[in-house]
């Protein structure tokens, strides 16, 4: 495949990089007081609930169908689409004044972010072999994302903020180009079970342990506020982890992609098995720096093992996110449940661990073998 025709100053991997940095700003943007501005709206828990829940249910849709279409008809048109329709979905938010349309929105946004999510991945391996650095981007933009939102005290205007991030990054795609001939036209089946039955392993293992994380998530500052954390250092709970995994990221690919999966998921046990030991907010800090070595692991793992033995990358990568987006519409109501249950956020994260040891147990046997790379799932064009 033809390399983009990008100008002289500007290089295909700052290119994507920049896309990768803007598109997740804009994301963390709305997502940091989402459940706030519900509560503001009218919402009570249950439809915050449902609301976060929205945006997981439509992604989990669109990232499965626009990846697999991305393979049959070239990755592109769905890169810019989705990129152009998310600025106008996180602009949409700004209309949403009670819980019913916060809930359409939401639902919008995901739909949106779907459509080129796993589409990009499947490019930009296609185009650099590599992945983690443009995912260790993303995790920069969460940052940036977070520490921006914490700045900005209207709702209207970090919709507005995201919006404008988004529309940033649509702008830059059109730097990017794709040969007709040499797009991907593999057909792909509307139920792509083989691929399924091939990579169950990785697909079950992930979102085990997603499920676990996504219930800690929802608890999250409650637990560190339990433990004598203020919001600032909530924050940087959070900014650790995020900072680390863009270091470790842009290293993570340079090893056996099913042994790293591996280790990411062993890790999470570990990890999230000492968040339930800590009573001091201070001992979770090298916590998060472990955190971001085993989901940098994981992540990285896991996409390197499906791009680089399917040439149907953009179903492959939209089947990890759609497992991603499951666990996190499940996950929320998990971690609720289990803290209501228990009335300790210990019990979270042992529940959490456990999960993750299931997803550890369920990769057993995967392929650990670096030069396996039988594209046998393809059909070749059509």
């Amino acid at each position: 495949m033809r390399r983009p025709n990008l100008p002289a100053w500007f290089s295909l991997s700052l290119c994507l990089a920049s896309i990768s940095f803007l598109s997740n700003t804009s994301i963390e943007l709305t997502n940091v007081y989402l459940a706030l501005y519900a509560r503001s709206v009218g919402s009570t828990n249950l439809q915050v609930g449902f609301i976060a829940a929205a945006f997981g249910i439509t992604f989990f849709i669109s990232s499965l169908l626009f990846g697999r279409l991305s393979d049959m008809h070239g990755r592109m048109k769905f890169i810019r689409a989705g990129l152009g329709l998310t600025s106008l979905a996180f602009l949409s938010q700004t209309l949403a004044h009670n819980p019913w349309a916060l809930l359409a929105a939401r639902s919008f946004v995901g739909l949106c972010v779907g459509i080129n999510s796993a589409v990009i991945m499947a490019y930009t391996y296609e185009h650099q072999k590599q992945i983690g650095n443009f995912i260790s981007y993303g995790a920069l933009g969460w940052l940036v994302g977070a520490m921006s939102a914490a700045l900005v005290k209207d709702y209207s205007a970090l919709f507005i903020l995201s919006s404008a991030a988004a529309f940033a990054a649509f702008l830059m795609s059109f730097l990017l180009t794709e040969d007709k001939e040499s797009a991907t036209h593999i057909h792909v089946a509307v139920f792509p079970i083989k691929l399924i039955k091939s990579n169950y392993k990785i697909f079950l293992a992930f979102f085990f342990r997603q499920l676990g994380g996504m219930a800690i998530w929802t608890v999250w500052p409650l637990y560190l506020s339990s433990i004598g954390a203020s919001r600032f250092w909530i924050s940087v709970m959070d900014a650790t982890n995020m900072l680390g995994q863009f270091v470790f990221m842009r290293y993570i690919e340079r090893f056996n992609p099913a042994r790293m999966f591996q280790i990411g998921l062993l890790l999470s046990v570990i990890v999230f098995a000492l968040y339930g030991t800590a009573n001091h907010y201070l001992q979770i800090i090298p916590m998060q720096l472990l955190l971001a070595v085993c989901y940098s692991a994981l992540f990285i793992g896991a996409l390197n093992y499906l791009l680089r033995r399917h040439q149907e990358r953009g179903t492959v990568a939209g089947l990890l996110n759609s497992s991603m987006s499951l666990a996190g519409s499940i996950g929320p109501f998990l971690g609720g449940a289990v803290s209501q249950a228990t009335g300790s956020y210990g019990a979270v994260m042992y529940a959490a661990a456990a999960l993750s040891f299931l997803g550890l147990l369920a990769s057993r046997g995967i392929n650990t073998n670096e030069e396996a790379k039988a594209n046998d799932t393809v059909t070749g064009k059509v």
